[in-house]
Formats: C-alpha cells, structure tokens, sequence
C-alpha cells in the first residue's frame, strides 16, 4: 500500500498532497462522480449531473472553512497542487453526505457500507481498548487507496488510511485520539461540513471532549456514525444526524455500527429501509466479538474484519454488487497503534501504519 508523507502548514501539506497525486485525482473523482449519477438515476429514478453535484458542494464550502480553518487550507491547497477547483476536491471528499443533499434515493444494498467496532479494555486480553472498521465503497475506487501521515507545522501528527486527494478517514493522532466511522442516511441532509472535514478536526485535537465536539458541534451535511477513542482507554459512539447526535460512552462491553441507524429518533427520519446486509454484519460482528470475549486482541479483530460468513452479506466483501471492502483499520489507542490493509482484510496484508510512515 502506498504511504505518502506530509509535512509543514496546512496549505504547504495540500500542495504537496495534490502534485503528488496530480494525475489521480481526476480519475478517482470521475469514478466517483459517474457512480453517484448512476445510482440516482438507476436506484432513485433522479436524473442529476455534475453542476447538481457542484452546486451543493460550493454551499458546503463556507461552513467548511469557519469549521476548521486549517483543514480547509489544505483541501485548498490539495486543489493548487491538482489544478482542480476546490468545489471538485470537497465534492470529492464529501459526495456521500452530498449525494444525501440531493435526496437521492436508492436500495442501500447496492451502496458502499462500513462495519465498525469498539471494544472495551474489560474484554480485551491485556486491558487496552481496541477499535477499527472495514471500508466498503465502490470496488473501483481500490486503486486510490493510500495511507497518509503528517506531521503539521502546528498540531498533532496523525497516521490516517484514505484515498488520493481525500482528508482524514480513519486514524490516528500523536496523543491516541482515534476516529472512524460508517455511513448512514436520513431525511435531513443539507449544505454544511461534509465528514471526512470533521474527521480531520477531529484528529487535530489533544482530548477526547474536543476529538467529540469536532463532529458533534458542527452544522453537519449528512448522517453518520463515528467512533472516537483516546490514549486513556476511553470512547464514545456518536449517530448523527445533520441535526442530532445521540452521544454514547463505552466503558465497558462492546459498541458495533453498520449502516443502518440504531438510535430510534433517528431511525423515525432514515432515509430508506436499512439493508439486510447491514443487519446481517452488525448481526455477525457482534457475535464474533463475544466468542473472544475477555481475551480479544489485535489479532482476533483482523479475524473479525476478514470474517466472510453470510456470502454476499458478508463483513468483508469483494466486489459483491460493485461493492469491496477497499481497506480495513484496527488500532489500539493506548499504546499509539495502527494497523491497516489495503483491500479485503481476508485476502490482505495488514501493514503497521507508523512502521512504514
């Protein structure tokens, strides 16, 4: 997996971001550009191109910048370094939640999807939290994968699993905060901070309350759910809603989240009926976990991730319906861990992000 190495102010790591990946980004946005459109038209019967596309994306990009003004210096200097305009590159970093501004409808099953976990130390073999995810997209997009790791002139350096030209996805930071998340859809999508923009603020931050109000505090575009961990052991299950959050701290146990809304509230505004995929992963991760119970590891949750029960519902997943597990993270935060594969974690490496950085 490729790894590329940043470094200096927000804006110099984008420009150097962008020229690295000059010639890939163009592609990766038109494949995601292409699949959205399809999907509108072919799961929501919605005829929209790239202008509907952009049109939400320049609204999203005020609230963007006063978000975090740093991470929207980079994304501008990612755009310099591609020669792209920076309403293509937030586009790109955002069109899950600015599909949902549009209102495009559609059959989840045919949608990317994310499993993800966090397990309390109480269950784990040697006391310390272990959390982590696959990431389920389009199978198109694998080429793109990549792993990033900066170090800002100005803040905490971070090791993050994501595609060229995208902001933070899954990762970590320097003082243990970790963040992940998967997607989930409702009614009340609107111009504002797309998610991989709060995933980056979040990263920034040196505490657990901060990491969490850089997603909760926020006009938020589109629904997700995320996860964040700190180097105390500690984490917090967020569902949210561009209008609410449902704020969940996991002390103990174990917190698993697909692609469906487990916080009734939400539920009452989810834009489709939740998939029988996500039911079926949520299903069979969370039986996985309490095989292990109290003695899981790092090893057991790469297990986990590369579980392929249920066939085409299962938890790793190649290319079933266009759809791949393109990547998987599990990370440790306690001990400052990160572990990552490109690809189907059954079929994968995993490479220890920090060691090759």
């Amino acid at each position: 997996m490729r790894v590329l190495s940043l470094s200096g102010t927000p804006a110099a790591m984008g420009e150097a971001y962008g020229e690295s990946c000059r010639d890939e980004i163009p592609k990766l946005y038109e494949k995601r550009l292409a699949n959205a459109i399809r999907q509108a038209k072919v799961h929501g019967g919605r005829e929209v191109g790239e202008e509907a596309v952009l049109t939400v994306a320049r609204a999203c990009l005020t609230p963007t910048r006063a978000h975090h003004p740093e991470g929207f210096a980079e994304l501008e200097g990612i755009a310099r370094g591609a020669g792209q305009p920076v309403e293509k590159i937030l586009a790109m970093n955002g069109l899950t939640d600015i599909r949902d501004v549009l209102a495009w409808r559609g059959d989840l099953e045919s949608l990317g999807g994310c499993t993800a976990f966090v397990v309390a130390g109480d269950q784990t073999r040697d006391g310390q939290l272990i959390c982590g995810q696959t990431w389920d997209l389009a199978t198109d997009n694998m080429p793109h994968v990549l792993g990033v790791h900066r170090k800002p002139a100005d803040g905490p350096e971070t090791w993050t699993l994501t595609t060229a030209g995208c902001l933070s996805l899954i990762g970590l930071n320097e003082h243990g905060i970790a963040v992940g998340t998967t997607n989930v859809r409702t009614t009340d999508a609107r111009p504002g901070v797309t998610y991989l923009s709060m995933i980056h603020k979040a990263l920034a931050a040196r505490t657990l309350d901060d990491a969490a109000a850089g997603i909760s505090d926020v006009q938020r575009a589109g629904a997700h759910f995320f996860f964040v961990a700190d180097g105390e052991g500690r984490a917090l299950a967020l569902e949210c809603t561009p209008e609410h959050v449902e704020r969940v701290a996991v002390d103990a146990g174990s917190y698993v989240h697909t692609n469906h809304c487990l916080v009734p509230a939400h539920q009452a505004i989810e834009g489709d009926t939740p998939s029988a995929s996500s039911h079926a992963r949520q299903a069979r991760l969370e039986q996985l976990i309490a095989a292990t119970a109290g003695q899981a590891d790092l090893d057991a949750s790469k297990t986990w991730l590369g579980d392929q029960a249920n066939g085409d519902k299962a938890i790793s997943r190649s290319d079933f319906e266009g759809i791949s597990s393109n990547g998987s993270v599990v990370m440790v935060p306690q001990s400052r861990t990160i572990h990552v594969c490109h690809g189907p974690a059954h079929e994968a490496t995993w490479l220890d992000l920090r060691a090759v950085s």
